[in-house]
């Protein structure tokens, strides 16, 4: 499913990958929160409900670029580093907002995520 993230006036496009948790979070869409910075490799905020990561692998180990969830947190996580391989974590899309701009985002930017328009 293609998304797009409107961070401030800028909208930024990116991508639910195909698997049971990243459709969990297409039917929270649109969606927006603030986001807060992570141990300087992600920007996260928490969901208003846990996801079913049933049907998914244990473990995920995200790349900088890619959109996941961390089950334990009840997280929604937009990476720009790698965290490395973790229990919890799901890959669940992907966007294309150069990495350095996203680490840049002071705490609390609020970020909408939607379906994008066909």
């Amino acid at each position: 499913m293609k998304i797009v993230l409107r961070i401030g006036d800028d909208l930024v496009a990116g991508e639910l990958y195909d698997n049971p948790v990243a459709d969990q979070v297409a039917d929270l869409l649109p969606f927006a929160a603030g986001f807060d910075d992570f141990h300087a490799q992600e920007k996260l905020t928490r969901l208003p409900r846990a996801l079913d990561v049933s049907g998914v692998p244990r473990a995920d180990e995200p790349r900088p670029g890619e959109i996941g969830y961390y089950a334990p947190g009840l997280s929604l996580v937009l990476y720009y580093a790698s965290p490395g391989r973790w229990p919890g974590l799901v890959r669940i899309g992907r966007f294309d907002l150069p990495l350095e701009r996203l680490r840049a985002l002071p705490g609390g930017t609020r970020i909408e995520i939607a379906a994008a328009e066909q």
